[in-house]
């Protein structure tokens, strides 16, 4: 038996969120706007790295969101500030509801850095891209992978070590915090 979208949209969340990371479902553009101007807010962002997306041009985000004085900086106009900007946006090729696992990138871009540099990962989601598991996302990805898109990156919750001391540390080699925005 198939699961529904609605239901691999809600497995997927609850495993994020024993992951460490955090999701909302929502459908209108400007409900979209507004959890990620909340996101920036709350780090005293102005200013949103950013990996360009069909979807943020399609829900209007860039208009939506320069309404509420944040700005959405491409990786290449930030150059050398990259690093200081605390909140990132960019989309997800695929997410895995049996991991809470995104996928990101998939050829040469400006997304790797959006994913690790800033403190807060912010993530577009279509809900139609949940998949069950592994074996669903590779069999969806087989023919680009086998036509060389091996640019990905895997992701499931915030950025997490132990290797030093044997203690958990968030945020150690990327994003504290991870926040999924699944679009319906």
């Amino acid at each position: 038996m198939h699961a529904t979208e609605a239901e691999l949209a809600e497995r997927f969340a609850a495993v994020l969120q024993a992951a460490g990371g955090s999701s909302q479902s929502l459908a209108v553009p400007r409900e979209i706007a507004g959890a990620i101007v909340r996101v920036a807010r709350g780090q005293a962002a102005r200013e949103i790295l950013y990996e360009p997306t069909a979807l943020v041009d399609r829900l209007g985000l860039k208009l939506l969101l320069a309404a509420h004085g944040i700005e959405l900086v491409t990786v290449g106009e930030a150059g050398g500030r990259a690093a200081e900007l605390k909140v990132s946006l960019t989309g997800a090729e695929l997410a895995i509801a049996e991991t809470g696992t995104l996928l990101v990138g998939g050829r040469p871009g400006g997304w790797g850095l959006a994913t690790v540099l800033p403190w807060v990962h912010v993530v577009l989601l279509p809900a139609g891209r949940i998949v069950a598991d592994l074996p669903a996302a590779f069999e969806r990805f087989a023919a680009r992978l086998s036509g060389g898109e091996a640019d990905w990156v895997w992701i499931t919750g915030p950025s997490r070590t132990a290797d030093i001391g044997h203690k958990l540390v968030l945020g150690a080699h990327g994003p504290n915090a991870l926040e999924v925005l699944i679009v319906e």
